[in-house]
């Protein structure tokens, strides 16, 4: 199983608290279109969003990648709580992590990706290293030659 950790603002929509509503989660096709055909791909909550909303409500925010969605991380600094899930979580082989908020992390073992909080993952350098990620961490395919 691989896990993708995902803050809202700054990366699934522009950082900006005074977005109208109608542009909130406008980058979310983006991160469906790059998951399609990775099924062993979850996500995880970690935007200060889940504070504010249960689970239930998070995956409904998450339209239809709401299926891939297994959780929010616990209550806490982000770079902790996404350890504690880590931690508690052995079937994950790989993780990468989405946020904006270079501060939320000192560089310990977490897999950052550092988005531009206005561009979040519309940005197509961005988009290219989650490719790259999901490329390269891919369960290998045995195949059965006759």
């Amino acid at each position: 199983m691989r896990l993708v950790f995902t803050d809202f603002d700054g990366v699934l929509h522009p950082l900006d608290a005074e977005l109208p509503e109608g542009r909130r989660f406008c980058w979310l096709p983006v991160l469906e279109s790059l998951l399609v055909g990775h099924p062993d791909v979850h996500i995880v909550v970690h935007s200060s969003w889940r504070y504010e909303y249960i689970d239930q409500e998070l995956r409904a925010l998450l339209g239809p990648l709401g299926p891939k969605f297994v959780g929010s991380a616990p209550r806490g600094p982000r770079e902790q709580s996404i350890e504690l899930v880590l931690q508690a979580n052995r079937l994950v082989r790989h993780h990468l992590v989405l946020d904006d908020d270079k501060q939320e992390f000192t560089g310990t073992a977490v897999n950052l990706l550092l988005l531009n909080p206005q561009r979040g993952i519309s940005d197509e350098p961005a988009q290219s290293a989650i490719r790259n990620w999901l490329q390269a961490t891919s369960p290998v395919q045995s195949h059965v030659t006759p």
